[in-house]
């Protein structure tokens, strides 16, 4: 699969929030005194460091000299990004890894959120306050069309993003802007993670994100919500999802939001084909520009390259594989129950 990428092509990365204005707080681990202003950045360089590790990049990993020295070269980044554009705060920072060790920073305005939710002391609706502005859900989360298969790529964040791609293709969201996210999950039925942010579901008392065992990323703020003990790992199956359900949604530049879940009964209908080739499709990562030849199954579909021409897929019978492969029908019709 990622054999065929060369080498220095790969990348792990992550996306924080940069807000000078940020005051201090306690729920916030900072590294120095000054890094208030970058969301969980501990938690963010224990990403870069651990995806590193699982890929086998161990020379790569030498090369990171701790969060104290990454906040650093956000912060130059960030004050360059300034001077050159008058931008003001707050920022989402995208830092990548690459393997030579080389890291790209890449910086870009947020659009403005009323009272970002960045440290929530609960989850529960209605207890605060605080949370009065998200508990209105304006997003809207919708169940991915296919099963993905879990691999070392659903785990860490790396430049392989097919599965999430294709998700959110089939779930007709046209940017990173529209307020809709996609639910992914497993062969067993299990949510795994959500394409750009962390899902939370409120199941026997408690609410719950999905397990590690059950394939998706482990991210910064999903990470953070378990040390400060407002939710728990656990398991939820696609057939306890019901429509309206309200549900919580975090990552690193957004911080935490509620969405209403909603099922979808055409689903069957929106799954694109892995059939089709797409060549010579431009992404920018961090500011750079990359072309590269996209094949089905293996490469990366440009996050900006929504519906794409297809053709009508067909799953191959008695296959085993699943999302960037092929699906047994069987698992369609459970998903499809919803």
């Amino acid at each position: 699969m990622l054999d065929e990428i060369p080498i220095q092509d790969q990348y792990v990365f992550t996306s924080l929030r940069y807000d000078g204005t940020m005051k201090r707080n306690a729920q916030n681990p900072v590294c120095c005194p000054d890094s208030k202003a970058a969301y969980l950045i501990k938690y963010h360089y224990e990403r870069l460091v651990t995806a590193a590790d699982h890929l086998g990049w161990y020379d790569t990993n030498k090369k990171l000299k701790g969060p104290v020295d990454l906040f650093n070269r956000i912060q130059t980044a960030v004050t360059e990004h300034k001077k050159k554009t008058g931008n003001k705060c707050p920022f989402k920072v995208r830092v990548c890894l690459r393997h030579s060790g080389k890291m790209e920073i890449g910086v870009e305005p947020i659009m403005a959120m009323k009272q970002p939710l960045l440290f929530p002391t609960t989850l529960d609706l209605g207890k605060s306050n605080e949370q009065a502005a998200s508990q209105t859900p304006i997003f809207k989360a919708v169940l991915d069309v296919l099963p993905t298969r879990t691999t070392t790529f659903t785990r860490d964040k790396t430049h392989y993003r097919t599965m999430y791609n294709y998700a959110r293709q089939c779930a007709s969201i046209q940017s990173y802007q529209d307020a809709k996210e996609v639910i992914l999950f497993n062969r067993d039925n299990q949510v795994m993670d959500g394409s750009i942010t962390t899902p939370y579901f409120y199941r026997d008392g408690k609410w719950v994100t999905p397990h590690q065992d059950c394939g998706g990323q482990q991210g910064t703020t999903r990470r953070w919500a378990i040390d400060q003990g407002i939710c728990h790992g656990g398991i939820i199956d696609i057939a306890s999802i019901k429509h309206g359900e309200i549900i919580w949604l975090s990552n690193g530049v957004k911080g935490f939001f509620t969405a209403r879940f909603m099922a979808c009964s055409d689903r069957l209908a929106r799954t694109p084909s892995y059939e089709s080739r797409i060549s010579q499709v431009s992404r920018s990562d961090s500011g750079i520009e990359e072309k590269l030849s996209i094949q089905s199954h293996q490469d990366e579909v440009a996050e900006d390259d929504i519906e794409p021409g297809r053709q009508k897929y067909a799953p191959e019978p008695g296959s085993d594989e699943f999302r960037n492969s092929a699906f047994t029908l069987d698992v369609f019709e459970r998903a499809m129950k919803l």
